[in-house]
């Protein structure tokens, strides 16, 4: 098994705009199965609504506060909260700060299918607080507009 300096890593694999992530273990790596990877959210930054259909996903937050939902469940959860997704489950993350937040994700197997939750003609919704976390139908989302 390999040793991996994070700090050898190239974190620039921008996912879009206010959302960077970088492969910690992979199969590149020499990860018979694990996938492990860090995902910065920027401030007033939106992780869409998702679900992974052929595995689980754990994430713990490294550092920050965000507002995360799996299922129908919603919370504010802060630096060393963990986040189980299990399989099939819609999940999704918001930055409502001002300072960046970092997330460790770790998948069971090399290749996560992604089913975003809202469909493709769907306008862009916003993050109403009554109605918890709502993302796009792609992954090139914008960052949240200022909400009051």
């Amino acid at each position: 098994m390999p040793i991996i300096r994070t700090s050898d890593r190239n974190r620039n694999e921008s996912i879009s705009e206010g959302l960077e992530s970088f492969s910690i273990v992979d199969a590149a790596l020499g990860s018979d199965a694990l996938r492990v990877g860090e995902l910065t959210i920027a401030p007033m930054t939106r992780v869409p609504r998702h679900a992974h259909t052929n595995t689980e996903e754990a994430m713990v937050l490294l550092e920050g506060t965000l507002e995360a939902q799996v299922g129908s469940q919603r919370m504010a959860i802060e630096a060393g909260d963990l986040v189980l997704a299990p399989a099939g489950s819609v999940h999704g993350f918001l930055n409502r700060t001002d300072t960046p937040a970092r997330l460790l994700y770790v998948f069971p197997r090399h290749d996560p299918d992604r089913v975003w939750s809202t469909p493709p003609d769907a306008p862009p919704s916003g993050f109403p607080s009554e109605q918890g976390l709502s993302g796009f139908s792609s992954p090139h989302d914008r960052p949240l507009e200022n909400e009051s």
